[in-house]
């Protein structure tokens, strides 16, 4: 699936400009929160699972 020009902007735009890199680390520090709870949750599951 090829990605539109909105999605190719907000992927490729912080990377090419300096005025943006406040951007990119937030999109960063997102995408580490988004896996660190996720792995956190299966974590959780795996132990409930385990306990039953």
């Amino acid at each position: 699936m090829s990605l539109d020009y909105s999605e190719k902007r907000l992927i490729g735009g912080p990377l090419h400009h300096k005025r943006r890199r406040g951007l990119a680390g937030r999109l960063e520090l997102y995408a580490f929160w988004t896996g660190f709870l996720s792995t956190l949750i299966s974590l959780v599951q795996v132990i409930i699972i385990a306990n039953k």
